[in-house]
């Protein structure tokens, strides 16, 4: 795969995630202002006082919820998973330079390949996870590293010929395919119900979503070691913290804890990653 290749996907792909969140928001938005019509005028005859927001709807994945004034509530709704959206775009995006890099050098260098390679498979899982419970935003946030990611693996496998770190890369890959056309077989044909599907699907996809988050902590020890954080990607970092800040509102606001628990975590995760980046600043840029 070429350098130019990559460079076209990647343009195609943001084109098509911003035509596609357009159309979408603007869905979106006439679906929610009709809600909230609805809900007011059912809320005229009742005189009782109650603290819980007449905009909470039914939770998809947990109980927990932000408690947020109305106004409060359709920006963390339909704003921050707007621009959510475009920052997960920029979280799949963010590798591109290093891997082009060390496509051009012919040099894995100091890319570590693993959150490359648990980020096809975390991509796929979450768009299924967003057809399943009909979440456009979740689904349009990933549908671009799904490819990408699957791009940036094709892309690095011929320069880890000779290293241990090219079998690690096929097996996670290989692993992580087999157990998501699994679980999808096993559920497609076991008669599930839609709310069993989602949830499984989200449980999974929550779990491999952690793991990403912290899969560039695997070199921690080198990292301390040789006091040089090179091996972690800082614009990959820096979107990873406001990413998983921007979702973790929405997944509140939506109360969907498949949503909001991972992207928690996440975003501690990325602030551990930060630190190791200014305690530690990359030789080479240091050198700069």
């Amino acid at each position: 795969m070429t350098v130019r290749t990559l460079l076209c996907l990647f343009i195609i792909l943001f084109c098509n995630t911003c035509a596609s969140l357009i159309w979408q928001s603007r869905r979106l938005d006439k679906r929610y202002n009709h809600r909230v019509q609805s809900q007011e005028h059912r809320s005229r005859p009742s005189v009782t006082v109650t603290n819980k927001d007449p905009l909470d709807t039914v939770p998809n994945g947990g109980a927990l919820s932000l408690s947020l004034s109305p106004e409060a509530l359709r920006i963390a709704e339909t704003i921050a998973p707007k621009i959510g959206v475009l920052t997960s775009t920029a979280l799949y995006f963010a590798p591109a330079a290093a891997v082009l890099s060390a496509i051009r050098a012919d040099d894995i260098g100091d890319l570590n390949p693993f959150p490359l390679a648990i980020m096809s498979v975390v991509s796929i899982c979450w768009l299924a996870y967003g057809l399943s419970v009909r979440d456009p935003y979740v689904a349009l946030s990933n549908l671009p590293g799904c490819v990408g990611s699957v791009g940036y693996v094709v892309g690095i496998l011929p320069l880890l010929r000779g290293t241990s770190a090219l079998r690690t890369t096929q097996g996670v890959v290989l692993a992580g395919a087999g157990v998501i056309l699994s679980l999808w077989t096993y559920l497609g044909l076991s008669g599930a119900s839609a709310a069993r599907i989602s949830s499984s699907l989200g449980l999974f996809a929550s779990a491999l979503f952690i793991v990403l988050s912290g899969s560039p902590l695997t070199t921690i020890k080198t990292v301390v070691s040789s006091k040089d954080s090179g091996s972690i990607l800082g614009p990959l970092t820096v979107a990873q913290v406001i990413n998983t800040a921007l979702w973790s509102m929405y997944g509140l606001a939506v109360k969907d804890r498949f949503v909001w628990g991972p992207n928690v975590v996440g975003f501690g995760l990325g602030l551990a990653q930060l630190t190791l980046k200014i305690l530690f600043p990359a030789k080479q840029m240091a050198a700069r």
